[in-house]
């Protein structure tokens, strides 16, 4: 006769009382993966880095699932002009942590998972690479040209597979990275282009929808990776709002720096100098104003006294009897919203057609009567000034911050988008 301990028996029980709720909840997806893929899901951990339109698709799919694990990491706050889009986040979120109203709206879908918040962006530093380290696989939905970088050199130091996606507009992609002798993001892209650089949706638009479609894919590659079934490995996806295409991706480049036979980046810190030296940093991107604008490689500095801050202008505006404020985002966004006698003039075409946009501003000011440029964050209109002093507009004054500050320091009611 066989003695079983106390212990023993208790694990026993809860054993088979563990199979049958996940039998009574996952019954659905077990009959397609089967009850040991099911036990293997409940098993592991996934890193979700952004809560924004691809976190908020792809998050409730893998509570759903019964990930045993799930780490929400997003330094952002929830703004109106998100909601459209990220539907895990209601009117009364706003102004709450990302990550912190994403786990506590997922905890009350299923509390057999354990949510972690962490509320901060990934940065180039111990914390990263311990999150990391400790999750079986690594979701990237920050859709942060910066972080995906970031997230390339850290998963592939650590062994780990990286699902990535980015969605603008009605089209979006989406890959999953990993050490299978295939390449890894840098591999296909050495280095950023001033214009992917700056593909944001936040200064594009997207349709809601479009994230939604490539989130909740992330999540079913996460499942089939977790599952042993083959996957979206070596093969980009490419979503035009119509249907999806599958594209092979070259094999590993010999001369990429993390994953080649030259390697140069063995560790976080050397990951952050390359970034360094090509203008980027975790959200480098987040400094950036509009897209498709030729904006110089190095950065562009000016005297001081061709800069001003908002609450400068603000009593200008108040006190002077009239002034040139000159508002060089594009014409879609200067529709959306704008400050009250200011003028379009888009940065596109101070410098592609210089000669044109000055005899705007003759037009409207002489040569050397103030002009104040501002953008929606400060960088395109620094760039703006410094091309209007060289056609000789000395007066011409960068706005710091841009539309941003206005809103922060000035107006607290000015749209934000």
């Amino acid at each position: 006769r066989t003695v079983h301990s106390y212990t023993h028996l208790r694990c026993l029980f809860y054993g088979v009382a563990r199979q049958m709720c996940d039998t009574a909840r996952y019954a659905r997806q077990m009959l397609v993966l089967g009850p040991l893929a099911q036990e293997t899901i409940r098993e592991s951990s996934a890193l979700v880095v952004g809560a924004g339109a691809l976190g908020c698709s792809c998050l409730p799919y893998l509570v759903g699932a019964g990930v045993g694990k799930v780490t929400v990491c997003d330094g952002d706050r929830v703004e109106a002009s998100n909601l459209h889009r990220q539907v895990l986040f209601a009117e009364c979120d706003i102004g709450r942590n990302k990550a912190e109203a994403a786990a506590s709206r997922l905890q009350a879908m299923n509390s057999d998972v354990a949510l972690v918040a962490v509320p901060r962006h990934c940065m180039y530093d111990e914390c990263t690479s311990d999150l990391v380290e400790k999750h079986s696989i690594v979701v990237d939905c920050s859709d942060n040209i910066g972080t995906r970088y970031l997230l390339n050199d850290a998963c592939f130091l650590a062994g780990k597979p990286l699902i990535s996606a980015a969605a603008l507009g009605i089209e979006g992609s989406l890959t999953r990275w990993g050490k299978t002798g295939g390449p890894c993001y840098r591999c296909v892209i050495p280095r950023p282009s001033s214009l992917e650089a700056r593909r944001r949706c936040a200064d594009q638009g997207v349709l809601g929808p479009v994230p939604g479609v490539l989130g909740a894919l992330q999540a079913l590659d996460v499942l089939r990776y977790l599952s042993k079934l083959d996957g979206m490995i070596n093969k980009m996806h490419i979503f035009d709002g119509t249907g999806l295409k599958a594209f092979g991706l070259p094999p590993r480049r010999p001369t990429c720096v993390l994953c080649g036979e030259a390697q140069t980046i063995e560790s976080l810190q050397d990951s952050k100098q390359w970034a360094l030296g090509q203008g980027l940093y975790a959200d480098f991107d987040a400094t950036l104003c509009s897209f498709g604008n030729p904006l110089p490689s190095e950065p562009v500095s000016l005297p001081f006294a061709n800069e001003i801050t908002v609450i400068d202008l603000k009593k200008i505006i108040d006190t002077a009897a009239s002034l040139t404020l000159v508002d060089v985002r594009d014409p879609t966004q200067f529709a959306m919203c704008k400050l009250q006698s200011s003028l379009s003039l888009p940065l596109r075409q101070i410098l592609e057609a210089p000669d044109s946009a000055s005899s705007f501003l003759r037009a409207k000011t002489a040569l050397d009567s103030p002009i104040y440029v501002l953008c929606r964050r400060g960088a395109d209109s620094r760039v703006a000034t410094a091309e209007l002093l060289k056609l000789g507009y000395s007066k011409a004054c960068n706005v710091i911050g841009g539309l941003d500050a206005w809103r922060r320091s000035i107006d607290p009611e000015f749209p934000s988008y």
